[in-house]
């Protein structure tokens, strides 16, 4: 019966590289799957002791959670759409905004534009992530040394946008409380736009 024997480890050990295979295969995909949600380079909690504030605006019937030790918020705006906030060393700073849609835009067609659009600063721009869903966008990635972090809602005609923009050397600093941001925005939608997560 050595033969038998002989016949019974090869089958083990094929039974068993087939089986490494698959449990490597697997956790790559997990890996892979992960890597593509919306805030993938986001992490997903915020530290414990970050106490949040909120903005709430009247005009866009909107409202964004901000780090109330991190960013000190500025004076809304005259008319009432939007405000924005600095870190003390001015490094980090969000605008959050409504506008109404003068221009007849589409959620799409604004999506594509965003897309195209140049640095302000003049440092390359690339986009690293992007997303589209039935009211709202994501478009993420890096000008220069700096990251950026878009997401725009619409809703009832008009657009709502919070924007996000800090130093790549601080993001594990930052990417965990933008996640919290990006995640609890929240703006008044329409019955046919309920994906507002």
């Amino acid at each position: 019966m050595p033969n038998a024997s002989r016949m019974s480890r090869k089958w083990l050990a094929a039974i068993l590289t087939i089986l490494a295979v698959a449990v490597g295969s697997a956790l790559l995909w997990q890996k892979c799957r992960d890597a593509s949600s919306p805030e993938r380079h986001l992490a997903s909690q915020p530290p414990s002791a970050t106490h949040y504030g909120r903005y709430v605006n009247a005009r866009f019937a909107f409202s964004v959670p901000y780090p109330d030790k991190l960013l000190q918020m500025g004076e809304e705006s005259d008319n009432g759409d939007g405000v924005r906030f600095a870190s003390p060393d001015r490094h980090t700073e969000m605008a959050a905004w409504g506008s109404n849609n003068a221009l007849e835009e589409t959620l799409q067609s604004r999506f594509r534009d965003e897309l195209r659009e140049k640095s302000a600063s003049g440092k390359p721009r690339k986009v690293t992530f992007k997303t589209i869903k039935n009211n709202w966008f994501v478009i993420s990635g890096t000008e220069g040394d700096r990251i950026f972090y878009r997401k725009t809602y619409f809703s009832d005609d008009q657009f709502i946008v919070v924007d996000l923009r800090y130093p790549a050397a601080q993001r594990t600093t930052w990417d965990p409380l933008v996640s919290h941001i990006a995640a609890g925005i929240r703006v008044r939608l329409t019955a046919d736009a309920k994906d507002a997560s």
